[in-house]
C-alpha cells in the first residue's frame, strides 16, 4: 500500500483475447512466420488495451512477442497498426524490440517483434530497475533529437496539444465539471489553470517524444532496458516523457525531483516548466480517473490514472510548497 492506495500490479493488469479465441487467418499469419504451429505461449501480463500479446515459441525455437487486435477492440487495433507504422521507422540505437512482421487484414492487424530476454517492472521499483528504465530513454531520446527524417517522412509531426493537458482550464472555463482533486489542490483551479497555459511553450522542440512513458511499457532485463508500444510518437519535448516516468517513481517513494535533474533530457527545462507538466499531468489521470470502465479494457485502467494522478499532484504541490 503506498500514500496514493493500492500499488497497481503493473505486471498482471491485463485481460487479454488468448490463442484459442484469435480468428484462423491470424493464427495461420503466425504460424507461417515462425515456421511451426506455437509449442510454447506466454501471455503478457501488463498492459491496458485487451488486445493480444504474448511470447509464442515453435517447436524448432523460433520465437516472436506476437500482438493482435480485432475491430471488436478498436483502442488496441489503432494502436497496433500505429505501431506497425512507426517501429521500422525508429533509428537504430534505440533500445526498443524490432517488428519482424506486420499483416494487416480488413478487421484484424498482427504484428511480430523480436523477443527479448526480460521482465515487466513491478512496484515498487528498486534503485536499479529504475536507473535502467532512465537510461534507456535517455538513450533513446539522444536518436530522437533533432526529430528524425524517417519519421518526418512517416508523417510524424507536432500535433497541437488537446484538452486532455488542459483539464483544470476547461474546469475555470466553467467549459468542463470539476473533477476529484486532493487537498493540497483544492481551491486552486484559476492557478492550476494558469499553469496549464504555458503547456504548449514548454512541449515545443526540434525532437521525437514517445508520449506514453510509463514503467508498464518498458522491459527490464540484467543490465539493460527496452522501450515498448511506439504508438503515438509525436514531435514534442522528450523531458515531458521523462516526467511521466518519474510520475510512478515519485508515487513509488523515490525523489523524482532529483532523478529529473540528473537526467539529460532535462538539460534546460526551468522549474516553471516542470510544474507546467506536473500539472498537466495531474489534471489528465484526474479527470479521466473518475470516467466509467471501459469494456474489454483492464479494470486496472481507472486506478492506475487515480494513483498516478494523486502521484503527479503532490510532486507538483512538494514542489510548489502547498
Amino acid at each position: 500500500m503506498s500514500r496514493f492506495g493500492p500499488a497497481i500490479p503493473y505486471d498482471a493488469t491485463a485481460v487479454r483475447d488468448t490463442w484459442e479465441t484469435l480468428p484462423p487467418h491470424v493464427r495461420e499469419r503466425v504460424t507461417a512466420e515462425l515456421g511451426g504451429a506455437p509449442a510454447d505461449i506466454r501471455m503478457a501480463g501488463g498492459g491496458f488495451s485487451g488486445g493480444f500479446a504474448a511470447r509464442v515459441r515453435a517447436d524448432s525455437g523460433a520465437e516472436l512477442f506476437v500482438k493482435a487486435a480485432g475491430s471488436d477492440k478498436a483502442f488496441a487495433l489503432a494502436a497496433y497498426r500505429q505501431e506497425a507504422r512507426v517501429n521500422p521507422a525508429l533509428p537504430e540505437g534505440i533500445p526498443a524490440p524490432r517488428l519482424e512482421f506486420a499483416a494487416d487484414f480488413e478487421d484484424w492487424t498482427v504484428l511480430g517483434f523480436e523477443t527479448v530476454e526480460g521482465r515487466a517492472p513491478t512496484l515498487p521499483m528498486t534503485p536499479r530497475d529504475l536507473a535502467l528504465m532512465l537510461d534507456a530513454w535517455a538513450e533513446a531520446a539522444t536518436h530522437l533529437t533533432p526529430a528524425p527524417k524517417r519519421l518526418l517522412d512517416l508523417g510524424v509531426s507536432a500535433v497541437p496539444i488537446d484538452r486532455n493537458l488542459r483539464r483544470f482550464a476547461a474546469v475555470a472555463s466553467g467549459e468542463d465539471e470539476p473533477f476529484p482533486v486532493p487537498p493540497a489542490l483544492e481551491g486552486r483551479v484559476d492557478e492550476l489553470a494558469e499553469l496549464e497555459r504555458g503547456i504548449d511553450a514548454a512541449m515545443t522542440a526540434d525532437a521525437v517524444m514517445h508520449f506514453d512513458l510509463r514503467p508498464d511499457n518498458m522491459i527490464l532485463g540484467a543490465d539493460r532496458a527496452w522501450i515498448c508500444d511506439w504508438n503515438w510518437v509525436q514531435v514534442h519535448s522528450p523531458w515531458f516523457d521523462t516526467v511521466c516516468l518519474l510520475v510512478a517513481a515519485h508515487g513509488d517513494g523515490h525523489d523524482a525531483d532529483a532523478l529529473f535533474r540528473a537526467h539529460p533530457t532535462a538539460e534546460g527545462v526551468s522549474g516553471e516548466e516542470l510544474d507546467t507538466a506536473l500539472t498537466s499531468i495531474a489534471g489528465y489521470y484526474l479527470a479521466q480517473a473518475i470516467d466509467p470502465p471501459i469494456p474489454d479494457v483492464s479494470p486496472y485502467l481507472r486506478a492506475h490514472q487515480r494513483w498516478s494522478g494523486l502521484a503527479a499532484a503532490d510532486w507538483l504541490a512538494l514542489r510548489r510548497g502547498w
